[in-house]
């Protein structure tokens, strides 16, 4: 090989071991990015390569033969020289080196000494292998800093955060990680290093494991980002419920090298989620337990709501049928909101809600109240309102409007009012049927006294005629009492039939000639337990229904017969005596019918009926024991059956027992008696029967007199007006029995009612007005004998 083809501007020819071809070396070390020197045993640099003069800066023949000292200088040498001793002493040398480049500036090289032995065994010379590494230190100094900046923002988020590796071992967890699983005094090194390599599946909660695990695998097969949520076990031994989401690592070559993962905790939002969730499946339940209760809810909750454009165009409508009265209301969608199908119908809206739309448009709120009205069509009422929507630039860019169906609540208003009406009405009668008691107390009474005392057959006869008006005026007020709902509920045994048959003259003069009236009246004379005013009130208001159902006549039919009761869901076992009251009217469809007896529920015109009737009918019917059914249909008339049950051990001679008559001198033992009444007339009935009956009688004009009486002198008993100007009988006898608690009082009122009674004296008994002599005699002896 000798020394052909060496160039010299490459190498020096000194200190070159035997042998030594530089030729083909140099061809392959110009070829390398890398600086190559050839450094002999003088410290000379006898070879380089083109990347050795191009680091320098320099031409080869200005660096070749130089020294190492005079080209680095001798501080580097300084620095040097040990790892250039070594190599010449056969020691391979590694090191890093910092190199102020005259124009490139601070560089990161890493050089490596390679000592080259010659045939003898001696070095005489080292191969200095030079590489460029400030690119990858600048990287490695940038990734650290990274790897900070990841830390401090991970530690310093709430966030559970972690780096797992491809083997699910976590790399990495932040201080919240560690809070955790540790506890917020958890910050030794062992400690976050347990927490660190804690295996997270242990501390799913056992009901969510296996899913949350199925999960997992499938989103990290799926190399996509995936989200979980679980109920994971904390430090304290609470479950909280955790939701991740967890993306992908991968290496600059796209290979998958790990998950990063991020948690927040979402314990309450979740807990109110389920709180949500319960309460919706709560009332759902409630819902579905009744579907009339279900269906009155939801459409009660109806509304229209329609999108529009600020000209009026339609975007989207709901689809609430029963407010829009349109079975597809999405037909509307790009037609003007008045041009839809349902407004379309009512064109004297037509103009009003184009003004309202155009205010809507200029940011205005508009709301009125629509009246659907239509031949053929029921009407409706809707409370509507268009309201403007704007963008985030404060233009309006929609109009929402919006409909509710008031029809129910106007329904509802208009029955408050005639509820209100006769509620009026009521009390008016009451107050009326009231006074005429306090009349028919003296004429009564006077009627009786005259029957029993005179001996002219012809006077004695008026008497009587005139006596059987006047109690048929009582039974009157009893039903206008009844009506004005100041009368309670005395349930008693009460033959049915006797009672329909004393009600006849009545229904002659009620339903008129052009009623037929059939009666089919049996029962066995059973009594029944019932409130004979009540059941008379709700005859008679079955009859006028009747009547109004047969405008052009018809046949009304009563009947009553004994009935055995066997497994009957409204009624308990036993025997009954039904009465049916059946007309040839107009009848009603199934739906009505079903309806008939509900509060308010009316089949008349505005002003002709308060819906009060039936429901009070069949109110008396399930207060005293019974039921009350109705069956109808549309042409064929309808048949009302009020059912009451039997009375246990009731006569028909208990039914109509005869008043007690009149008390012996000898029972009365001369008592004193102090009437307190305002009322002149009847007082004075009162106190003159008494005294004829031979008591011993004072009297009062008002609750102040009969206390200042009763102050003076104690009687054995207190015969006492219920209402009263002033002080009312209730205060008077509160009054009284509060000093004198064992004060026998016998109460005397035009109202039946008697709960206000019993409340002030529960042991008192109540003469209703008007009463005859004897009435007032037995009332008398009965309370005296409590005493």
């Amino acid at each position: 090989m000798g020394d052909r083809g060496r160039d010299d501007s490459d190498v020096t020819g000194r200190s070159v071991p035997p042998g030594f071809d530089f030729g083909w070396i140099r061809g392959i070390a110009d070829a390398l990015p890398n600086p190559i020197a050839y450094i002999d045993r003088e410290r000379r640099y006898t070879f380089i390569n083109r990347a050795f003069a191009e680091f320098f800066e320099r031409p080869r023949r200005e660096l070749l033969g130089l020294t190492v000292e005079e080209l680095l200088g001798p501080e580097v040498y300084a620095v040097r020289k040990p790892m250039f001793e070594a190599a010449f002493g056969g020691e391979r040398q590694w090191f890093a080196a910092d190199f102020d480049h005259p124009t490139r500036g601070p560089l990161a090289l890493q050089a490596e000494y390679v000592p080259q032995p010659g045939p003898d065994g001696a070095v005489h010379g080292i191969v200095a292998l030079i590489t460029d590494v400030t690119e990858q230190r600048a990287a490695e100094r940038a990734l650290k800093e990274s790897e900070e900046r990841f830390r401090r923002i991970a530690n310093s988020a709430p966030a559970l955060m972690w780096v797992t590796r491809i083997d699910r071992v976590r790399d990495f967890v932040n201080d919240a990680y560690v809070e955790f699983v540790c506890g917020p005094h958890c910050t030794s090194d062992a400690e976050r290093e347990t927490a660190r390599t804690t295996d997270w599946r242990a501390r799913i909660h056992p009901d969510d494991v296996d899913r949350i695990v199925a999960e997992s695998l499938a989103g990290e097969a799926s190399l996509q980002s995936f989200t979980l949520e679980g109920r994971y076990l904390r430090h304290d031994g609470e479950y909280r419920w955790l939701r991740s989401v967890s993306q992908p690592r991968f290496s600059p070559d796209g290979e998958l090298v790990g998950f990063i993962g991020v948690a927040g905790d979402i314990t309450l939002a979740k807990e109110a989620e389920l709180e949500l969730r319960r309460q919706v499946a709560e009332q759902t339940a409630q819902l579905a337990a009744s579907e009339a209760q279900f269906r009155a809810v939801f459409e009660a909750a109806l509304e229209v709501m329609v999108l529009l454009k600020p000209d009026g165009t339609v975007i989207a409508v709901n689809n609430r049928r029963e407010v829009w009265r349109h079975p597809h209301p999405d037909e509307a969608i790009g037609q003007k909101l008045w041009d839809a199908p349902t407004l379309s119908a009512y064109p004297q809206h037509r103009e009003h809600m184009k003004q309202g739309i155009a205010a809507a448009a200029r940011g205005e709120v508009f709301t009125t109240e629509v009246k659907m009205e239509r031949t053929g069509v029921p009407t409706a009422f809707l409370d509507v309102s268009v309201q403007p929507v704007r963008g985030s630039d404060g233009e309006v860019v929609y109009l929402l409007f919006e409909a509710r169906d008031l029809t129910e609540l106007k329904t509802a208003q208009e029955q408050l009012r005639q509820s209100q009406k006769m509620e009026a009405l009521g009390q008016l009668t009451g107050g009326i049927a009231h006074d005429f008691n306090n009349l028919l107390t003296v004429v009564v009474g006077g009627l009786d006294v005259i029957t029993k005392r005179t001996e002219d057959d012809k006077l004695k006869r008026y008497a009587d005629n005139a006596l059987a008006a006047a109690e048929r005026g009582a039974r009157l007020t009893g039903q206008l009492l009844a009506f004005s709902r100041v009368q309670r509920l005395e349930v008693r045994p009460t033959l049915v039939a006797p009672l329909i048959q004393n009600m006849r003259p009545l229904l002659r003069n009620v339903l008129g000639p052009g009623i037929e009236k059939r009666f089919d009246l049996d029962g066995d004379a059973i009594p029944v337990m019932a409130d004979p005013t009540q059941l008379e009130v709700a005859v008679l208001n079955l009859a006028i229904n009747a009547r109004d159902a047969m405008p052009d006549g018809g046949i009304l039919s009563f009947a009553t017969r004994k009935v055995e009761v066997r497994d009957d869901p409204d009624l308990e076992d036993g025997t009954y005596i039904a009465l049916t009251i059946t007309d040839t009217g107009e009848g009603m469809a199934e739906d009505v019918a079903a309806r008939a007896f509900d509060p308010f529920f009316t089949t008349k015109d505005v002003g002709k009926g308060t819906g009060l009737g039936l429901s009070m009918v069949y109110g008396m019917a399930r207060q005293s024991g019974g039921a009350a059914r109705i069956a109808s249909r549309p042409g064929h008339g309808t048949s009302v059956e009020l059912l009451f049950r039997a009375a246990e051990g009731a006569s028909e001679a208990e039914a109509a027992a005869p008043v007690d008559g009149l008390a012996t001198p000898s029972e009365r033992m001369s008592a004193s008696v102090l009437v307190i009444d305002d009322d002149p007339d009847v007082r004075g009935f009162v106190v003159a029967t008494l005294e004829e009956q031979g008591y011993s009688v004072r009297e009062a004009a008002d609750g102040r007199a009969g206390l200042a009486e009763m102050d003076r002198e104690a009687p054995d008993l207190v015969v006492l007006d219920f209402i009263m100007p002033g002080l009312s009988g209730a205060e008077v006898a509160s009054r009284i029995l509060s000093q004198r608690p064992d004060q026998p009082i016998l109460f005397v009122s035009g109202y039946s009612e008697t709960d206000a009674v019993k409340r002030v004296a529960p042991d008192a008994p109540l003469l209703a007005k008007p009463f005859r002599a004897d009435a007032l005699d037995k009332a008398v002896r009965g309370a005296l004998s409590k005493s």
